[in-house]
């Protein structure tokens, strides 16, 4: 019985309150109807496989850092055994080995090199999960105070499993499409994040925000296919 490959590419695509998320100029409404935007967002993508209906792991990507600023925020194409598959398995943030890794030993392409600038040397860790951007705090229609949020440390690496609904890869392939809601993200199931009042966090000193983010990135992510 030999297994044929097949391409597969898994892209991402962001939304928030139904609109595509785009960085920068666009002004969304947070839960309180406050204007704000995103001026930076990137995160740790990795330990990615699919899961066939036997339980055996096909590795999908390692480790990608997604990136809004750059035109497509992650694109990944690879050739996968055809077959039926049950779940896609991955992780936001970096597993401990990988967060324990130098970023001078890396080449300036790869998504753990220092020119990434997700490390803090402080602490010889990576940060996982990046949000920075302005919010009107006066509702006076000008989102001129600043927030930021990045999260790190081995306790906010979070692994998300999706389900896969009669996913059969055939010779013809699959693209995947991740769906991330950042409304989802901001405000879910675990907390709100209120920029105007908590407008900072970085890893130790704002542990209960982070861990929100974390939280709520569990169920942030659906599968368009």
């Amino acid at each position: 019985h030999e297994c044929s490959n097949a391409p597969f590419n898994l892209s991402f695509k962001t939304y928030i309150n139904q609109d595509e998320f785009m960085l920068n100029n666009t002004l969304y409404d947070d839960y309180l109807g406050r204007k704000f935007r995103v001026e930076l967002l990137k995160f740790y993508f990795s330990n990615c496989f699919l899961e066939k209906q036997d339980g055996s792991m096909f590795p999908i990507a390692d480790v990608a850092l997604v990136d809004y600023a750059s035109s497509s925020p992650l694109s990944i194409d690879i050739d996968v055994e055809t077959g039926n598959y049950i779940n896609l398995h991955f992780a936001v943030g970096l597993d401990s080995l990988m967060n324990a890794s130098d970023p001078s030993d890396f080449e300036s392409s790869h998504p753990l090199s220092i020119a990434n600038n997700t490390y803090w040397s402080w602490a010889s860790k990576y940060k996982f999960f990046m949000l920075e951007g302005r919010v009107d705090s006066q509702s006076d229609g000008i989102a001129d105070a600043t927030f930021s949020y990045h999260s790190g440390f081995n306790s906010f690496y979070r692994e998300i499993t999706i389900p896969l609904n009669d996913f059969n890869i055939t010779n013809d392939g699959v693209a995947v499409l991740l769906e991330l809601n950042l409304e989802s993200v901001l405000y879910g199931e675990a907390g709100i994040v209120d920029f105007v009042n908590e407008a900072n966090a970085h890893s130790l000193n704002d542990y209960e925000i982070l861990e929100i983010i974390s939280n709520n990135l569990l169920n942030a992510f659906t599968i368009i296919d």
